[in-house]
């Protein structure tokens, strides 16, 4: 296992107190996952990433539901409301998170990485106020090529990042989750 926290807000004691049970829960069930069934659960789509992801969260005690609907501003017009979905809420100790995620490249530079942060940023933004404690947008970035992880962990000491984990096998197959907190 290589979960290890690479950047964190330590003011916010509670949501990180919360995140990184998660993020243990999901870093023990991801080495498994791959010990498992050879592959990485990150290696797939955005929507199976997520499943995964709420399915550690349930295991490390959270109340959980992924790719529910909600009304949401409108990206075109944020006067407006309209349908849409959130990737995942989850529940712990009274406190509520909604996440927007998306995969990163497999090959992802510094640039592609922030213009995928920036698109999840616009997402979370549209989640209306009242729906959680605290909303975050989150990038998940698959590490095929060993090599590649130094792009993500200078990606994770960015001002485009609030709290970023590394999880999984450290030699390749392992994953980064980057997250950028609604103010």
């Amino acid at each position: 296992m290589s979960f290890e926290c690479l950047k964190a807000d330590k003011r916010r004691t509670t949501l990180l107190r919360h995140w990184t049970e998660w993020m243990r829960e999901a870093d023990r069930w991801y080495c498994r996952y791959v010990e498992e069934v050879g592959e990485s659960p990150f290696d797939f789509h955005e929507v199976a990433a997520v499943g995964f992801l709420s399915a550690a969260a349930a295991r490390a005690g959270f109340l959980t539901l992924n790719e529910y609907q909600l009304y949401k501003r409108s990206q075109n017009d944020f006067r407006k409301w309209v349908p849409g979905r959130a990737d995942l809420w989850m529940l712990k100790d009274g406190t509520s998170y909604s996440f927007e995620f998306k995969r990163a490249w497999y090959r992802a530079t510094l640039g592609n990485l922030r213009r995928t942060m920036e698109t999840v940023r616009g997402d979370i933004k549209a989640v209306p106020p009242d729906e959680c404690h605290y909303a975050a947008g989150g990038v998940i970035a698959f590490v095929k090529d060993a090599e590649r992880a130094s792009k993500y962990e200078e990606f994770s000491n960015s001002s485009d990042v609030d709290v970023a984990y590394r999880i999984g096998p450290q030699n390749g197959g392992g994953a980064f989750l980057f997250f950028s907190i609604k103010s």
